[in-house]
């Protein structure tokens, strides 16, 4: 149980500091509102997941939902 504890402290400390990327903005798709904002948020991972969203016309924002 101490154990368990320690690695959601731990977790919570990892999720305080997230990981911004320097990658910029992809050009030639279709945004929305705020996207600009938003991109610089997400991390390398979500970023590559996005641009495979939006190559495929769908949005930033939809990348970010869970997989059904």
């Amino acid at each position: 149980m101490v154990q368990l504890g320690f690695i959601v402290l731990l977790l919570s400390a990892c999720a305080d500091m997230p990981e911004i990327s320097q990658s910029a903005l992809p050009a030639g798709y279709a945004l929305m509102p705020g996207d600009e904002a938003l991109w610089q948020r997400l991390t390398e991972a979500e970023q590559r997941r996005a641009l495979a969203f939006l190559s495929d016309g769908s949005t930033i924002r939809s990348s970010l939902a869970g997989d059904y």
